[in-house]
């Protein structure tokens, strides 16, 4: 009973299951859900239990079908969260493009001590040049100078604003 091919592709099939809370990517739990259809149809189609062969084509056929058909529906339901990350934590963080960037082709810029992907839509940037972080993109920053520019612009009517009061 416990070592009967029914039990195992559903024990198999729980497993890959749970890994998924583990593995990212929602992609586990279709092979999950293959083995526990192939686990039900061996006890219901007689002879299955003992034909191996069919049994695993059976998995990869039900498993390949699910990704197919209901990954998109179910990523929306089982949407995952970020623990201990602040949203958008680094936006409008100032940052030094240590490999030029344009519109055309993406560079790099470091940050916290790390060299990251950056890319910009409309504006060029040369090494050395301080840029803001406008968007975070997976693990690629979209960065802007104009930002910078408006920031100083504003900072410096300040300033003159005070001289004046002063």
């Amino acid at each position: 009973m416990f070592l009967s091919p029914p039990f195992l592709w559903s024990l198999l099939g729980l497993l890959l299951i749970a890994a998924e809370m583990f593995i990212p990517g929602f992609v586990i739990f279709f092979f999950g859900s293959g083995a526990i259809i192939t686990g039900f149809l061996s006890i219901l189609v007689p002879g299955l239990s003992s034909n191996f062969a069919l049994q695993g084509l059976i998995w990869i056929l039900s498993s390949v079908f699910s990704f197919g058909f209901f990954r998109k529906k179910f990523a929306k339901i089982f949407r995952g969260t970020l623990l201990n990350k602040e949203i958008n934590s680094d936006l409008g963080h100032t940052v030094k493009v240590i490999e030029a960037i344009t519109p055309e082709k993406p560079g790099r810029v470091r940050f916290q001590g790390t060299s990251w992907k950056a890319i910009s839509y409309t504006e060029s940037f040369e090494p050395g040049v301080m840029v803001d972080i406008v968007k975070e993109e997976n693990l690629t920053f979209v960065v802007s100078g104009t930002i910078l520019e408006d920031n100083k612009k504003y900072f410096d009517k300040e300033e003159k604003k005070g001289e004046k009061d002063g």
